[in-house]
């Protein structure tokens, strides 16, 4: 794939509009390539690569049960495997003596190329017997390493959404985006877990702030707004920053990972410490690259950004790097591999709401290649940097 020449355009969004602008169209962009388009009886959502290339991805039964859970893209034919089997992926209430997939929001590959699995489990289920969990895999071989189970302290009220592993201190961090929202910090040698910034500025949405499609309010097949806590995360490439953000609004936050690992620390304490980066644009998920520049999407008005914070800012500053919503829809998860960004389309904007639009395309993972690290010239904003509540 030849990669066009990267001509950013600047993010039109203050902070008194709440709900991100459109901004004007770029007159060249960087092309994107469609690495697999899946049928109607999987709809996508997660996506993790390997160090070689191998393709995973999920389709969370938060809606539906799909015709599998997790599935490996094979590279010749394009034909979707059940991953690790098709065992983990028939599902049962009750399952006899076996591991099965719940419901899979969210995969992750490490620097040591392990394949993490996180399965939220549901509210409809028996969370004593199918409780949520955290799995390990081989990325190249499919091996399996290690689960993780969670227990009744993360309740059906809950939902783990997605994760992040820091291998150099065994620690994983997990976005719980219902009830109180927060963060989980796991210790990876012996299993235990605390939930952290539960009902905090940085663990919940703003409720003054609100999802937008089509410039109208999205609302739940039941009428109701939506409100999503913590949801996308991202760890900084020298693993000392955890990056993270409620999906319903439009703030972004970070805080030092050795504060998360610290058990010491009271929530009121780590409250403090966590850093408010200002707005920018409404991201589902989110992945940092080496360069230290967020990737994320606008699920408003559709896009792809990145987002950097130069030395000794305060805020994020925003750049429009894609902007074709009949290519992409709503750029819901991301991956890195050998200098690709991975990108899932879910269209969940035109699935998961009572206001969602007849679906004009199936869930698609598309790839791009990243630009080269130095500063591009291109005009950026900085959003309004008073700190919510």
């Amino acid at each position: 794939m030849k990669l066009l020449t990267l001509l950013l355009a600047t993010a039109s969004l203050t902070a008194s509009a709440r709900a991100a602008e459109p901004a004007r169209p770029m007159a060249m962009q960087p092309s994107l390539e469609t690495v697999k388009r899946f049928p109607s009886d999987f709809n996508m959502i997660g996506v993790g690569v390997s160090h070689s290339g191998v393709v995973y991805a999920s389709a969370p039964a938060t809606m539906k049960r799909y015709s599998a859970s997790v599935v490996r893209i094979d590279a010749k034919s394009g034909a979707l495997i059940p991953f690790p089997d098709k065992g983990w992926n028939r599902f049962e209430h009750n399952p006899v003596e076996r591991e099965v997939w719940v419901s899979v929001p969210a995969l992750w590959v490490d620097d040591r190329n392990h394949l993490w699995v996180l399965d939220s489990s549901l509210p409809s289920v028996d969370q004593k017997t199918l409780p949520p969990k955290l799995v390990e895999f081989d990325a190249e071989t499919g091996r399996l390493i290690q689960i993780y189970h969670f227990g009744p302290d993360i309740t059906p009220a809950d939902s783990l959404n997605d994760v992040r592993v820091d291998t150099t201190t065994n620690t994983a961090y997990i976005t719980n985006e219902s009830g109180n929202g927060g963060l989980v910090v796991m210790d990876l040698d012996t299993g235990a877990y605390r939930l952290v910034l539960a009902n905090t500025r940085s663990g919940v949405a703003d409720p003054d702030q609100h999802l937008h499609i089509y410039g109208e309010l999205a609302r739940k097949k039941n009428g109701s707004l939506p409100v999503t806590q913590d949801d996308g995360i991202a760890l900084s490439p020298d693993r000392t920053w955890l990056y993270y953000r409620p999906l319903t609004d439009h703030n972004y936050w970070r805080i030092a990972t050795a504060d998360l690992r610290n058990a010491h620390l009271t929530d009121a304490e780590l409250d403090k410490k966590a850093q408010y980066l200002g707005q920018s644009v409404m991201s589902g998920g989110m992945e940092i690259d080496s360069c230290n520049r967020l990737w994320v999407g606008d699920i408003e008005n559709h896009g792809l950004y990145a987002l950097s914070l130069p030395e000794g800012a305060k805020a994020l500053q925003t750049q429009k790097i894609f902007d074709n919503p009949a290519v992409l829809d709503w750029a819901d998860g991301f991956a890195i591999a050998q200098n690709w960004l991975y990108i899932s389309d879910s269209r969940l904007d035109e699935i998961a709401f009572q206001n969602s639009r007849p679906l004009k395309g199936p869930t698609t993972i598309y790839r791009m290649k990243l630009p080269p690290c130095q500063p591009i010239n291109a005009p950026v904003v900085t959003q309004d940097h008073e700190t919510p509540r």
